[in-house]
């Protein structure tokens, strides 16, 4: 899981980077330096070709049935032999200088003087009275399966499987010790510098899970951000500018369709008044008033949208605004033989909000509950000095698990339930974007209660009176 991290990933690479880079420095840097920079660094190749050449020595030492060691001829070395005539050697006792069976004579008579005094750690040697100038040897006093002894070789070439030789004596438990703390520092500096580069990042992720359809005007800042990092951002501020415009053409479009509907409704509405009374002519006007109310709701929205400036809506009265829509709504609950009852404060309730946004949803919460009222029905609405707004009726109710369904657009309970289903979710909507809240709980003894909270715009300890608002009758009702 780990390596689903781009952190994770870029400090493992660095580490295996550096690995491959520590391990391979014989062919990467070494063997460079020797051909194109001379024969100072020509050296390191000499050293690898000895120390090679060694091994196989090494590798064929053999301890005879007396108890003795002697060099055997085994095939690796009679292969080295091969590839390199020139090639000589001797294996001694550093105690007491004693020369192994198979080793050169004529060779370990340079070294006559060192051999049983002095326990030599390595040294790269040309014999002055050999005609190549470039014959290389090493005589070192080596720790073998055997113990100590000195080993001499001589007239060894450089070959290629000399740098696989290099490359895999070069990992080994010692030098894998000494990498493990330039490991540790590596990973910790890479974890900060990648930490670093990529703060901008989680700073714009931060942000852009705060974005909604109300904050789509964000941009990412794209100040410091690394150049492999910055397309990536830039693409997805043009992404969000495509969305802004796709959003405002949609709500153009929502609010011209709104507004244009306007008069047709108008017209319906003059029409209906003119038909004869009866049942039928009310149910064609709660139809129409319904239609009229979801326009009017939408071109708020509208409206609300375009003023999405960030600024706090104006102070309003709740009980002005509400006592206005109640009376505006009488003639359609006295046609329907329902009644209005309005509690409220004695002072005035005082919130930050539109005035036509709120009158449209309590608008929209009445005629709902005036739909579900049983017939001579008394539906209430209640204003408490805290700013919560109740709208309470008596008819059947919603079911609990449905409380939170009935604010998605076009929710339905069934097929057959009239309506689009869109009223509460553009209520819900319009309530939230000035702050509020908008939820439903079960009324004691049966049916629905609409709450509306705002944050008051200040508190009052005014007293809760009963207004009771009884519905007159009016001409051509």
């Amino acid at each position: 899981m780990w390596l689903h991290s781009l952190k994770s990933r870029l400090i493992l690479y660095w580490i295996l980077g550096s690995l491959l880079a520590y391990f391979s420095t014989p062919v990467t840097v070494q063997i460079p330096l020797a051909f194109f920079w001379g024969r100072d660094h020509r050296q390191a190749l000499e050293v690898w070709t000895t120390k090679h050449a060694r091994d196989i020595v090494v590798d064929a030492l053999r301890r005879g049935s007396d108890g003795k060691l002697y060099v055997e001829s085994t095939e690796r070395l009679r292969r080295h032999q091969q590839r390199n005539p020139d090639f000589r050697f001797a294996v001694f006792d550093p105690h007491d200088g004693a020369l192994l069976p198979g080793s050169s004579e004529e060779l370990a008579a340079h070294f006559k003087p060192l051999m049983g005094d002095v326990e030599v750690f390595g040294s790269l040697f040309h014999l002055t009275d050999d005609a190549n100038v470039n014959a290389r040897g090493y005589v070192r006093t080596t720790l073998t399966r055997y113990g100590k002894l000195g080993t001499i070789v001589y007239g060894s070439n450089f070959h290629w499987d000399d740098v696989f030789y290099q490359l895999n004596a070069y990992v080994v438990a010692e030098n894998l010790l000494a990498y493990a703390p330039l490991c540790a520092l590596i990973s910790l500096i890479g974890f900060f510098v990648v930490r670093g580069s990529l703060a901008p990042l989680r700073v714009a992720a931060a942000n852009i899970r705060k974005i909604n359809i109300d904050t789509l005007n964000w941009q990412a800042a794209n100040a410091d951000l690394p150049s492999e990092i910055l397309p990536f951002v830039e693409e997805v501020n043009a992404a969000f500018q495509r969305v802004r415009d796709g959003v405002a053409r949609q709500r153009r479009f929502t609010a011209n369709s709104a507004h244009e509907l306007r008069t047709p409704i108008a017209i319906l509405c003059a029409r209906l008044d003119k038909m004869a009374d009866g049942p039928l002519k009310v149910e064609l006007q709660h139809d129409a008033t319904r239609i009229k109310t979801i326009l009017e709701q939408l071109l708020v929205l509208a409206q609300l949208e375009e003023r999405g400036d960030g600024k706090a809506p104006p102070e309003l009265d709740l009980r002005s605004a509400i006592l206005t829509t109640i009376a505006d709504l009488m003639p359609i609950a006295y046609q329907n033989d329902r009644q209005i009852e309005f509690d409220a404060p004695d002072d005035p309730v005082l919130v930050y909000a539109y005035r036509w946004a709120v009158e449209s949803v309590v608008t929209n919460l009445i005629e709902n509950a005036m739909r579900v009222e049983p017939s001579n029905g008394l539906v209430i609405v209640r204003l408490t000095s805290d700013a919560i707004v109740e709208v309470v009726d008596h008819g059947e109710g919603i079911a609990p698990q449905d409380r939170e369904m009935i604010f998605e657009p076009f929710w339905r309970k069934s097929d057959a339930t009239p309506g689009t289903g869109l009223g509460l979710a553009i209520a819900k909507e319009l309530i939230e974007k000035q702050g509020g809240r908008l939820w439903v709980v079960e009324t004691p003894g049966g049916g629905a209660t609409f709450k509306l909270a705002f944050a008051p715009r200040q508190m009052t300890a005014a007293r809760c009176v009963s207004t009771p608002v009884r519905p007159k009758p009016i001409a051509n009702a």
